[in-house]
């Protein structure tokens, strides 16, 4: 429970980071939390999960806001990908930031 609530804590973080200050800040969040918490179990798997899931809940509230389906199908179009194909990637350049800033800053006793 307790890696639960800390997950969507950093989430929620993420989320908040980038409504403010755009999406250069998942990595230095990622790198934030990696050395904040040196212990941390699976620091970087928990730092790309927690990245992805503060990115869906902006797009969940984009979507109640907006026309995010259109969004979506355009983009997806241009990208050569369907609709959902976005929001994957989308999600997944959330992860892969924090994974990749999560890794490089990672104490060496936890690699």
């Amino acid at each position: 429970m307790k890696r639960v609530s800390g997950l969507l804590v950093f989430a929620a973080i993420v989320a908040g980071g980038t409504a403010a200050a755009g999406w250069g800040i998942v990595p230095l969040l990622a790198a934030f939390r990696v050395r904040a918490f040196p212990r941390a179990r699976a620091p970087v798997v928990s730092s790309m999960a927690g990245a992805a899931l503060g990115w869906a809940l902006l797009l969940a509230w984009a979507a109640l806001r907006g026309p995010a389906g259109a969004v979506a199908r355009r983009v997806g179009g241009v990208l050569g990908v369907p609709p959902w194909g976005f929001v994957l990637l989308t999600l997944g350049l959330a992860a892969l930031l924090a994974g990749a800033a999560a890794q490089a800053v990672r104490p060496a006793h936890s690699r």
